[in-house]
């Protein structure tokens, strides 16, 4: 099976449609004010529906009010909620919308790893400081772990660039990876080289 790619932290309408051009498979949108790749919620609805593209698109969201993450991703068109942090998804269930949960391989019990359904986890790196985004790589030997203990789709993110990504695949053999600030020319500004690169090195696995 193919590689799934998602380019993240995306935060101008120039860099999606770039971005979207190099058609990885999903697009990824920080609706988080604490982080440097932040996107108002009011701005992505505004742009985010002129981004032709097949890509699925994701918001990523740190604790938020279901309500208001099913209402920011119906205006926006986004496919996908991502969520960081302690949160209830059967929310989400009842709304009828697609959610990935971001979680820490290594300080996740295996008691979690068949809890509330969810669609995809998202294995990244623990920070105490951030949720994510921290451009660290984490454990790689804890994501294989819950890779093998569920059938739910595994994104590995944390740490990954084009000069590590196929060295991590063939070490974890995730279903997806997820990359943000290692195809960054600054935060929230995407360097299109780094990102066709990384995109290029999943591809020919």
């Amino acid at each position: 099976m193919d590689l799934f790619i998602k380019i993240c932290g995306i935060s101008t309408f120039s860099d999606a449609a770039e971005v979207a051009a190099m058609k990885p498979d999903a697009l990824g949108f920080v609706l988080w004010p604490g982080s440097p790749r932040a996107v108002a919620p009011e701005e992505l609805i505004r742009w985010l529906p002129r981004v032709r593209s097949p890509a699925i698109k994701v918001g990523v969201f740190v604790q938020p009010k279901p309500e208001e993450a099913v209402r920011i991703a119906r205006l926006a068109g986004l496919d996908v909620i991502q969520v960081h942090g302690e949160v209830d998804v059967s929310a989400y269930d009842r709304a009828g919308v697609r959610v990935w949960r971001a979680v820490h391989a290594d300080r996740l019990s295996p008691l979690e790893f068949n809890g509330p359904r969810v669609d995809a986890w998202v294995a990244d790196t623990y920070s105490k400081e951030l949720p994510g985004g921290t451009g660290r790589v984490g454990n790689w030997e804890a994501v294989r772990a819950l890779i093998q203990a569920t059938a739910i789709p595994v994104l590995l993110a944390g740490g990954l660039h084009p000069g590590n990504v196929r060295e991590a695949v063939r070490a974890v053999h995730p279903w997806g990876v997820d990359v943000s600030s290692g195809v960054e020319k600054g935060p929230g500004r995407k360097d299109m080289n780094k990102v066709r690169e990384f995109i290029q090195q999943c591809r020919t696995l």
